[in-house]
C-alpha cells in the first residue's frame, strides 16, 4: 500500500483500462496494414519467376515495407535494387526516367524476353515523342502476343511498369489497391 492510500484512502489509483491487450501480431497490424495484401501482390507479379526466386524478392519487399516504407516504395526498392534486387534476366518490374529513352532502348527488349514473348522488340527512336507516348505504342505492341503493360504509379518521375497477362489485368489492379499501389493501364 503507498503513503497517499494510506493518507487519503483509494482515491488515488486508478482502474484498469478497458483495452483488451493485444498482441504482437495484431498491433504488427495496425502498424502496417498492407503487409498481408503487398505480399499477395507481389507474388501475383512474380508468378513466372521460379519459386525461390519468388520467394527471395518477396521477403525484399516485405523488409522494406516492415521498415516503414510506403508499399509502393517497398515494392519498387524491393524489386529494382541494383545489387540484391531482380536478376536482368528474369526482369519482372521496369523503371525508366521521364527522359529515360536509352533506359527504356536497353530494358524493354530484356522485360520482353523475360515475359515470355519470343519476338524481339526492336524500339526506334523516330521523331523523339514523349516517352508516354512510346510506353503507350509498347502497350499496344504487347496486345498481340495476349500481354498488357502494367503501370505503377510511384508518385516520382519515373515511370515503372510490367508485363502482365491479358486476362489478369482487371485482378492485379485490383490486388493493387487492396496492397495500396496505384495501378492500371495508362502512365502515371
Amino acid at each position: 500500500m503507498g503513503l497517499f492510500s494510506r493518507l487519503f484512502g483509494d482515491r488515488f489509483t486508478q482502474p484498469p483500462p478497458d483495452e483488451p491487450r493485444l498482441s504482437d501480431a495484431a498491433i504488427m497490424r495496425e502498424l502496417y496494414p498492407f503487409g498481408a495484401q503487398l505480399r499477395t501482390f507481389t507474388q501475383a507479379l512474380l508468378a513466372r519467376q521460379p519459386e525461390k526466386e519468388r520467394a527471395r524478392l518477396v521477403r525484399r519487399v516485405s523488409r522494406y515495407y516492415n521498415l516503414g516504407e510506403d508499399p509502393v516504395t517497398a515494392l519498387v526498392s524491393g524489386l529494382l535494387d541494383a545489387e540484391k534486387g531482380q536478376l536482368l534476366n528474369n526482369m519482372v518490374l521496369m523503371a525508366v526516367d521521364v527522359d529515360g529513352f536509352d533506359d527504356f532502348k536497353y530494358l524493354a527488349p530484356k522485360l520482353v524476353e523475360a515475359s515470355g514473348i519470343d519476338q524481339i522488340y526492336a524500339y526506334t527512336l523516330e521523331e523523339t515523342p514523349a516517352l508516354m507516348q512510346v510506353l503507350i505504342d509498347f502497350d499496344q505492341w504487347l496486345t498481340g502476343f495476349g500481354k498488357r503493360f502494367l503501370h505503377v504509379d510511384t508518385g516520382g518521375a519515373d515511370y515503372v511498369g510490367c508485363i502482365i497477362e491479358q486476362d489478369c489485368v482487371e485482378n492485379l489492379i485490383e490486388l493493387a489497391k487492396q496492397a495500396g499501389i496505384d495501378a492500371g493501364l495508362d502512365p502515371y
